[in-house]
């Protein structure tokens, strides 16, 4: 009996080892399958709410807004620069005709001047010139285009040039002148006054003397140099009363005085 039951107690315990070997390999594969069915996570907040999304849309929607108010305030500025360009471009066009306009009057009354006298009329000191040459006049010319152009400093270069090149010319007051002009324009105004200052001194002239010493006025005003300004504004009122300059350096001097100069 004992030699008979020893076959099947060592079959029961090799069975057994075999089901313990496979069990662990089965209960794994269980779960796994089991996991596929089931339904995904989702993350709960406080009180068992569940969490609120990812902010990352709410920021590009946040970022997408801020990007068109640019664009918007980018618009309106180009439409502002240019509505000033517009003015600026009206203002340089403005300006080219009052210098074309005050450039012709000086002229015609050089020439008038520089014309033969008639039978015993006295021909004055300071008109008593030749008329400009050709070359003279094209030099001129090209100087004061460049400054209609706007051109300030290539137009000091030309005016320049000219006085240099021709001192005894009838249009050396002119191109003296608008020398002093190019420095006035550009806020240059110490050698503004410099060269207006030589107007009077070389000529006689009194429409050019009159404006060249208002600008010397206007010129020490803007250096804040009063006492000059109220000299060469004082005489430019006593020496050419009742012309447009005059009327200029009185209202001026009236301007300082308001402003406790």
């Amino acid at each position: 009996m004992t030699i008979r039951s020893a076959p099947y107690r060592n079959m029961w315990t090799g069975a057994a080892l075999v089901a313990a070997l496979f069990a662990p390999a089965a209960s794994a594969a269980g779960p796994a399958k089991d996991a596929r069915s089931l339904p995904p996570v989702v993350e709960l907040g406080a009180g068992g709410t569940p969490a609120s999304p990812s902010p990352t849309r709410e920021v590009m929607a946040d970022l997408m807004q801020q990007l068109d108010s640019l664009q918007t305030e980018v618009r309106n500025l180009r439409g502002k620069v240019e509505v000033q360009d517009n003015e600026i471009e009206r203002l340089k066009s403005r300006q080219r005709e009052l210098f074309s306009d005050i450039d012709k009057r000086v002229s015609e009354l050089e020439h008038r001047g520089a014309a033969p006298a008639a039978a015993g009329e006295a021909v004055p000191a300071a008109v008593a010139t030749s008329a400009p040459t050709a070359q003279e006049q094209q030099d001129y010319d090209a100087a004061f285009n460049l400054l209609k152009q706007g051109s300030y400093d290539r137009a000091s270069k030309a005016f320049k040039d000219f006085i240099a090149r021709y001192p005894q010319s009838s249009l050396r007051g002119n191109a003296q002148y608008w020398l002093g002009q190019t420095y006035y324009v550009t806020r240059h105004f110490r050698e503004a006054r410099e060269e207006f200052s030589k107007v009077g001194k070389d000529n006689t002239d009194a429409d050019k003397s009159s404006d060249a010493l208002l600008k010397v006025g206007y010129s020490s005003y803007e250096l804040r140099d009063w006492a000059k300004a109220r000299d060469a504004l004082g005489q430019v009122s006593a020496r050419y009363p009742g012309s447009a300059a005059a009327k200029a350096a009185e209202q001026r001097l009236a301007r300082m005085k308001k402003e406790g100069h």
